[in-house]
C-alpha cells in the first residue's frame, strides 16, 4: 500500500507552563532562590527533540512556546509527547555530572488527527532516597504539573 504525501502529519504544541514542580528544592530552600528550568520533547525517541528556553521560576517556571512536530505518517494510539522538565544547577547545586537534574517527566497520549487535548498533566519525578532493605531506588513520586495544549494536523501539499 503506498501513501501519500497529504496523509503526513505534524504535532502542534503549546507548552505553557509548570506548577508545584521541585518542591523538594523549595523546602530546602524557603528564601526561595531563583530556579531555571528548560524542556526537553518528543514523540518518537529518534525523532529531533524541541527544547525550550531557559524560563525561570520556583515552583512555577513559564515558557509560553510553541513548536511544530513532525510526526510523518499518522499512527493513532502508536506514539505518545513525552515531557522531560529539567533544572538547570548552578554551582552550589549538588547536581548531577552534567549540570542539570529531571524534576518531573510525562507521556501524554496524542489526540486524533484534527483534534485538540488542552490541560494540565501530572508529572513524576525519580525518587533518589534508597529503600532501606535493598538500597535500590523507590521508583517515581508525583509532583507537579504542566499545563499545554496540543493538537495533530494534517499537511497539505499544494
Amino acid at each position: 500500500m503506498v501513501l501519500d504525501e497529504e496523509q503526513k502529519c505534524y504535532l502542534r504544541l503549546k507548552l505553557f507552563s509548570a506548577e508545584d514542580i521541585d518542591r523538594a528544592t523549595l523546602i530546602m530552600n524557603p528564601n526561595g532562590e531563583i530556579r531555571k528550568y528548560q524542556a526537553l520533547i518528543w514523540v518518537r525517541p529518534m525523532d529531533e527533540k524541541y527544547i525550550t528556553r531557559i524560563a525561570s521560576g520556583l515552583p512555577n517556571p513559564s515558557w509560553d512556546s510553541a513548536c511544530n512536530l513532525p510526526l510523518g505518517i499518522y499512527e493513532p494510539f502508536k506514539y505518545f509527547l513525552h515531557v522531560e522538565v529539567y533544572r538547570m544547577c548552578p554551582k552550589s547545586d549538588p547536581g548531577s555530572s552534567t549540570g542539570v537534574a529531571l524534576v518531573g517527566k510525562t507521556r501524554i497520549p496524542l489526540p486524533k488527527l484534527g483534534h485538540k487535548i488542552c490541560g494540565r498533566f501530572g508529572l513524576v519525578r525519580p525518587n533518589d532516597a534508597p529503600s532501606s532493605s535493598s538500597g535500590s531506588d523507590l521508583g517515581c513520586i508525583a509532583e507537579g504539573h504542566i499545563i499545554l495544549d496540543m493538537e495533530t494536523k494534517r499537511i497539505f501539499n499544494f
